[in-house]
């Protein structure tokens, strides 16, 4: 019996030996690199150089798809040449010309290492290694952004690249402020996360309450700034609704730094989020603030009201027509029956076909090649709306509502807020058949209390309508110019909200007069 306990114990003892040794970098140069080469493949892309020295032997590990060669020849290979002479020189006076050198002893560092870009290097009969930052490889350059166009401001957008994309902001917000918080996320992927904001401007519980969102995060992998979006939001209920702004403009993301707000980038995806959200946020263009504040104002207003019609369009043809002919002046309801004379559907049904129809063809135009994706939707819908209403299937107003409903829905600046607008569309069609324009209020009246239920990082989504801030509405519906805009959004910044000097406004007065 005691024996039996004592092989136990030993087996026990023996074990832990075991499970320590996994842990850290092993004496042996071959038995270093059998582990590594073991646990990436035999086939995979983890590449080995073999120094000789007098005395010693160097093996230099490193992934070949996620390092700069150049970097590799010229500051680690050729320095390791120059240096190796003997044992105590390797370990005591090794220095190499890379932009970082660190000195490791774990298995797991090791690994967290190379999957970086770095170069390991091992010393035949010493379990210490040293990580050589030599990250690089094929990355897309900085290039303009496609998606969110303007005819005057800059034209840069971010790249994959994470330090790229920090530098970005860097050149915009010259200042030692401008606070970075690093973590890998993903358990497979570990995928690099950036949080951005600038000391003493954003509130300091908003980015306590990020970086402990973020921390809590538990994923084997993250490929897209939307893994992270989903995780962080504030609503644990169903909304159509984003609460977390997303652009991939360098000048965009520094003015929503400067406002107090904060920027989270993912390495491998140029979309970077900003949080809190509001949705004057979602509604306003880059090139609001690089035209003149008269025509940015006209044209705010201009997209909003455009933004309301891609919602309630749809609905208010249907409950028009089909409830409350008596509000319609008689020629154009004349001139309206008429054409749906022969028509074989119901309005409402009429109108759900071409925004199917539409919004199949919008589709298939974002998923064909660019250089027939744009004419196959363009062609596509004049040709089916001609000809749906010369085979009389469609009226023609019907067709001029559902193409004026889309044209709105394209001035729309922000992405994920035209696509709910455009789910929200349906709804409010289904009610305005139903019940009319009690239909069409009730809904319009239940997305309110909806969206004011809102909160992004505990501010509210409705900001500075509801709680009413009066200064933010200087660049809610129109645009204040800039001397008169003098403070930051109250709902996202401490106690520093001055943008400008006390007595700007005067000062620009004084010199006109």
């Amino acid at each position: 019996m005691f024996k039996k306990r004592k092989e136990i114990k030993q087996a026990k003892s023996k074990n832990s030996k075991n499970e320590k040794n996994q842990k850290i970098v092993l004496n042996d140069l071959d038995d270093n690199i059998k582990r590594y080469k073991e646990l990436f493949g035999s086939d995979s892309d983890l590449c080995v150089r073999y120094i000789q020295g007098d005395s010693c032997k160097v093996g230099i590990l490193y992934i070949d798809s996620l390092v700069e060669k150049e970097i590799i020849d010229q500051h680690v290979i050729r320095a390791l040449n120059n240096q190796i002479t003997n044992i105590n020189d390797v370990i005591n006076k090794i220095t190499l010309s890379t932009n970082q050198m660190k000195e490791i002893t774990k298995h797991d560092e090791v690994i967290e290492h190379l999957l970086q870009g770095y170069s390991i290097i091992f010393v035949d009969g010493y379990n210490i290694s040293y990580a050589a930052e030599t990250a690089g490889g094929e990355r897309r350059p900085v290039s303009e952004s496609t998606v969110e166009t303007v005819v005057r401001g800059p034209r840069e957008s971010f790249n994959e690249s994470l330090m790229t994309s920090i530098g970005l902001i860097r050149r915009r917000i010259n200042t030692p402020k401008l606070q970075v918080y690093k973590k890998s996320i993903g358990k497979e992927s570990k995928t690099s996360i950036a949080v951005l904001f600038i000391d003493g401007i954003a509130k300091d519980n908003i980015v306590k309450e990020v970086i402990s969102r973020i921390d809590k995060i538990s994923i084997d992998g993250v490929l897209e700034s939307l893994y992270i979006e989903e995780m962080i939001e504030d609503p644990k209920r169903y909304s159509p609704f984003p609460t977390v702004f997303n652009s991939e403009r360098p000048d965009r993301i520094a003015a929503g730094l400067l406002e107090g707000r904060i920027a989270i980038m993912v390495d491998g995806t140029p979309v970077v989020l900003l949080v809190p959200a509001t949705i004057g946020l979602f509604l306003t263009s880059n090139e609001d603030y690089y035209q003149r504040y008269d025509i940015s104002s006209f044209m705010k207003l201009l997209r909003g009201f455009a933004f309301i019609l891609s919602v309630i369009l749809p609905g208010f043809y249907v409950a028009l027509l089909t409830y409350h002919q008596e509000m319609i002046p008689t020629p154009l309801l004349i001139a309206i029956t008429g054409q749906r004379e022969g028509v074989p559907f119901g309005l409402a049904i009429e109108v759900a076909i071409m925004e199917i129809t539409f919004e199949i063809l919008r589709e298939a135009g974002i998923r064909l090649p660019k250089t027939v994706g744009a004419a196959v939707s363009i062609v596509g819908g004049l040709v089916l709306g001609q000809a749906a209403v010369e085979a009389g299937l469609v009226g023609q107003a019907t067709v001029i509502a559902v193409a004026l409903t889309a044209i709105c829905s394209f001035t729309t600046p922000s992405y994920n807020i035209a696509i709910t607008a455009r789910l929200l569309r349906f709804v409010l069609l289904i009610l305005s058949s139903v019940l009319g324009a009690f239909g069409l209020i009730f809904g319009l009246i239940f997305i309110f209390i909806h969206v004011n239920s809102l909160r992004s990082f505990s501010v509210p989504y409705l900001a500075p309508l509801v709680p009413f801030h009066k200064e933010d509405w200087k660049d809610l519906f129109i645009r204040a110019p800039w001397w008169g805009m003098e403070q930051r959004p109250e709902e996202v910044t401490n106690d520093n909200q001055n943008r400008m000097q006390e007595g700007n406004k005067e000062r620009h007065f004084n010199r006109r007069n």
